[in-house]
């Protein structure tokens, strides 16, 4: 509902002020209350379709759950010996570089480090 409300001002607003002679400030208004009521509109998958066929195409990372403790170990780069103070340092490591503030990471990467993290020190026990 807010995302209506919010998106039909802006581009209420972006229409009024290119009509008023601003299109240099107008446009760029107008087309983010477009977006905003465009991801609306859009019908989003769910159940079984959720992530087949929409987006760039790259692949999701598994939800909590959908993780083999083989996939872990390779995500951390760890092998199966690792104690849990090796599995701590690599999530370190790559959490370092895949975290969400720094310019190579992104929160989907970042979580699925962490899920493998998590699964890894619950299976030591």
């Amino acid at each position: 509902m807010v995302r209506i409300i919010l998106g039909g001002g802006a581009l209420l607003a972006g229409v009024i002020i290119s009509l008023r002679g601003g299109v240099i400030l107008g446009g760029p208004i107008g087309l983010f209350g477009l977006g905003l009521l465009g991801d609306v509109l859009r019908p989003r998958p769910s159940g079984a379709d959720a992530g087949k066929g929409h987006g760039s195409g790259s692949a999701t990372p598994p939800s909590r759950g959908d993780m083999s403790v083989q996939e872990a170990r390779e995500i951390l780069g760890v092998d199966a010996g690792a104690d849990a103070e090796t599995i701590r340092a690599a999530h370190r490591r790559l959490m370092k570089k895949l975290h969400p503030d720094t310019g190579e990471g992104s929160a989907a990467l970042a979580r699925q480090v962490q899920e493998a993290r998590d699964l890894l020190l619950a299976q030591l026990g």
